[in-house]
This record gives C-alpha cells, structure tokens and sequence, in this order.
C-alpha cells in the first residue's frame, strides 16, 4: 500500500537540525513513521507544515494572552488547522498516496483530499478537558475550537485509531463517531531493551528479593503522575517492614515536598538522545523490582510497554486509558490512584513471591512483543488502512 504521513515536523531531518523544542529521535510520531514506513510499499512524508493563518487569528494569537488571564491556547485556532489542510491538500498533488495518515488532530481536521484519511493519535482534544490539568479552566474560546477541530475530523476521517479503549470510547461519547470508524490499536516503546527472551528470563531469574524492593517512578507531571501517592505506598512498605526505594525519572521529589524521605531518590530529567543519560535510563530499568505509576489522568502511557521490554511489571491506576496498555495479572495490575495501600499490599504480595513475580515478569515482556511494540502496532495499523 502507498500511504502518506502528515507531519508539521520532518521526521527526515536529524533532531539536531530541527527547530528548538522539536521531540527526538524517540517521540512517538517518529516511531509511527519509522514503522510505517518499514510496511508500507511506497512512503510519502508530506512535512514539514508552516504555521498559516488569517489575520485575525494571527492578532489574537498575539494580544488575547495579554488582554486575558485565562487560559488561552494559540495553535488550537482553527485558522491554523486550516493552512495545515491547505498546505497538506497541495502536497498530496505531488504523490501517489492510497491514503492518508495523521497523527495529530489539527493536520486531519480540515484537510480535502481524495483519498481515504485516518488520525491515530491517544485522544481526541474533547476527551481531555477538565481532565488533564493543562486542559482544564480553557477560556471558552479555546474549548470552542479544540471542539471545531474534534467535530471536523470526525467528519473528516474515515478511520479514527486510537492508543485506548478509553479515547475510541470518548470519540463515540462525544461526537457521534461510530462503531466502524472507531479502532484501537495501542503504542510502543520509545524506549525499548532489545531484549530477547532469553535476556528477559536471564534478568528476571537474577533478580534479588532478599534485600531493597527497588520501585521505579517515571514522570515529569509530580501531581498528574501520582508522585504523592507513591511516597506514601512506599511509607507503608518500609513501616511493615519491607524495605523499599522508589527512584523518581523526570522529576525531583524535593520540587514537590518539603521533606524529602530517605528512600526517595532522584535520577533527574534524562534524555534518550544523549548516550550516557538513556544508558542510565536503563540501567534504572534492569534494576527496579516493579514500575508504579499512580496516574490521576493518562491517555495511554509509553512509559508501560517500556518498562515491560525490560520485563518489568507495572503497578498503576484504572484511570484514562492505562487499562489498554496494563492487563490485569498479564504485564501488571490497575489499582485506585488514591489507595495508596493497595499500591503497598500488592507490591508486598509480589515480592514475598519470587516464583510468582518472575512469572509475571516474564508474561510482562511476552506482551509487550506481542502487543505493544511498534512494529505490532504498525502492522494493525496498515491492515486498517488497506481495508479502506
């Protein structure tokens, strides 16, 4: 199949090249479009995109944040989704596409085209409002859009995949998306082990529980992530006498709490473009009994089919869509964000059970190589596409 992939970023170009705050090599839309380009038969990146717009949503971009408190956001205006529609409508002119492929809301949203076109993305921007932080108290203005852009693209696309359960289920809740149009098909790792399952037995077997419960926490957001409700599991397993050490990945504890327990500690922000710090990464990874990740709100979660390549099981919340990527028993367990000793007594359970945690380990790294690894994802991916 001959598929085109809509980006305002070219993917083409090395990280170091693109613009500042551009995402590296590991972002997940370099990773679809890597993978999808591995299946597809012919491959057409129609990127970059400008940021176009008419001059009013240009003057608004420029004075609303300052003539208001409220949470105004500039690139929801739909006059830029619309110079993206133009510019990727002008590009497709010059390519023999069979269909089309975006995999953020705004690119899909206004574009007219031809050929069949699909968005795979982890939500539409409706399903987050009043849910993620930076998606609640929006001025009406941006809510306005943001729902333009999701109504048009509902419209627009025949296909809408999406990473959750929880995102095709708000879709259809929504706006009226149906059953047909609806798919789900979870993301991969940014970060991966390249273990085989060999290696994944060899670390699972070497692991000690005579000793620490080391416990991974991976997040920048302290508050959405649930870093609050991990200290506090993490007391209660030290008070029964387990002794426990959570590492924090992306954040500090000490930006968030005044005093900062002794069993807390600190890897700081790492990235996965600079050697040494995503070797730390995996280090972090190999040594750490479980992943616990308490989040308040989650679309989905990279971070899980990550720690699972590393065969290492998760302990998380039933919120957003972590039940997509989290199996219950299979690579991990979903609990409440708030019960932090139920985040303790599983934990406990597991590790006072070195048969039964190793078993879960290794049905942690199955599922990943089955079901949330890209090159899986990118063959669901087509066989939706080639079906239009």
């Amino acid at each position: 199949m001959n598929l085109a992939f809509a980006h305002h970023l070219d993917f083409r170009q090395s990280a170091a090249e693109r613009k500042p705050g551009a995402t590296g090599i590991h972002s997940a839309g370099e990773n679809i479009a890597l993978h999808l380009e591995a299946e597809a038969d012919a491959f057409y990146f129609l990127a970059p995109l400008k940021n176009l717009c008419s001059p009013a949503a240009a003057a608004r971009i420029l004075l609303y944040p300052k003539l208001t408190r409220e949470k105004y956001y500039g690139w929801a205006e739909p006059s830029l989704s619309r110079g993206y529609g133009r510019q990727l409508a002008h590009k497709l002119e010059h390519c023999s596409a069979q269909a089309v492929l975006c995999t953020e809301v705004k690119h899909a949203a206004f574009l007219k085209t031809d050929r069949p076109l699909a968005v795979w993305t982890d939500s539409l921007y409706g399903g987050l409002f009043d849910y993620y932080q930076t998606f609640s108290g929006l001025c009406r203005r941006t809510r306005r859009d943001l729902q333009k852009m999701d109504r048009a693209a509902v419209k627009n696309c025949a296909r809408l995949i999406f990473a959750s359960d929880w995102a095709a289920q708000r879709a259809i809740e929504l706006y009226g998306a149906t059953e047909e149009q609806v798919k789900v098909v979870p993301y991969g790792a940014n970060l991966t082990s390249g273990f085989s399952r060999a290696d994944a037995e060899k670390l699972a077997a070497g692991k000690q529980f005579d000793g620490t419960c080391r416990l991974l926490f991976t997040g920048v957001e302290w508050k959405r992530k649930g870093g609050d409700t991990a200290i506090r599991a993490v007391e209660i397993l030290n008070a029964q006498g387990i002794q426990t050490e959570i590492t924090f990945l992306g954040t500090d504890p000490a930006k968030h709490m005044p005093n900062v327990p002794a069993f807390a500690k600190s890897a700081g922000f790492l990235s996965l473009a600079k050697p040494d710090e995503r070797a730390k990464m995996e280090q972090l990874y190999r040594e750490a009994h479980f992943l616990i990740q308490p989040c308040r709100a989650e679309c989905f979660g990279h971070i899980f089919p990550e720690a699972n390549s590393f065969a290492l099981p998760a302990i998380a919340s039933n919120t957003g869509g972590i039940p997509t990527a989290v199996h219950e028993g299979i690579n991990g367990y979903c609990l409440d964000v708030e019960n932090a000793p139920a985040y303790a007594e599983k934990i406990a359970a597991l590790f006072s059970n070195p048969t039964g945690y190793r078993a879960l380990s290794l049905r942690a790294f199955d599922d990943y190589s089955a079901r949330l690894s890209w090159p899986q994802a990118a063959k669901q991916v087509m066989k939706i596409l080639s079906g239009l």
